[in-house]
């Protein structure tokens, strides 16, 4: 494994991914998504950064409608927890990572990763017409709040709200956080500081923009 720099904007970007749908474990690294609209995603440019960035090779399965990308590295995994300040096991007190904090371009990075995997947008409609809105969901409400802080300087505002709902699969109520950023203003400034790097994302953009 090669160890980037922490000044790589790849890197930023690929941790922000990891903080929405990445996990760590012992000696292994996995981001799980949607298999029906994130494969091209995950085949042509995920699977393709994790090799650049650190010199691995990931391999790529699918499980039902999920889709899942893994490496094999306990290297990897050191790295990611020492440097980058990633947890192993369950993610807990999920924020925006140190080394990109005063870096507005790398900060950029990480929210683009973290909207890519955890982020929609859709066309909201009420009586005065139509407006977009980018939303991105997490259990962890610092990520959101730091990532309204990013925002807030260059000009877009969002509103954070938090979600109760009865999870049938465990049986308990769980809490989700919500970070909404509404109208055509706010969407033309995310998408010039912030953008995708996913084709499906891209292609909700552009169809937002008939929209207008």
């Amino acid at each position: 494994m090669n160890a980037p720099s922490l000044g790589n904007l790849d890197l930023a970007y690929e941790t922000g991914v990891h903080l929405g749908d990445g996990n760590l474990w012992d000696n292994r690294y996995l981001i799980s998504g949607n298999r029906t609209n994130e494969t091209q995603y995950y085949e042509e440019v995920l699977s393709p950064l994790v090799q650049d960035l650190y010199s691995l090779n990931p391999t790529i399965a699918f499980q039902n409608n999920s889709i899942y990308l893994r490496v094999y590295s306990k290297e990897l995994v050191l790295f990611k927890h020492n440097e980058l300040g990633l947890p192993i096991g369950r993610k807990e007190g999920l924020r925006m990572p140190t080394f990109a904090v005063g870096n507005r371009q790398a900060i950029a990075n990480v929210v683009s990763g973290l909207y890519d995997t955890d982020g929609s947008v859709k066309i909201r409609r009420d009586s005065s017409g139509n407006y977009p809105r980018i939303s991105i969901g997490q259990k962890h409400r610092q990520i959101l709040v730091d990532t309204s802080n990013f925002l807030r300087p260059i000009g877009i505002t969002s509103t954070l709200y938090r979600n109760d709902y009865f999870d049938s699969r465990s049986g308990q109520v769980q809490t989700r956080w919500f970070l909404d950023i509404n109208g055509f203003r706010n969407f033309d400034l995310f998408v010039k500081h912030v953008g995708t790097r996913s084709p499906y994302v891209a292609m909700r953009m552009k169809d937002v923009e008939a929209y207008r």
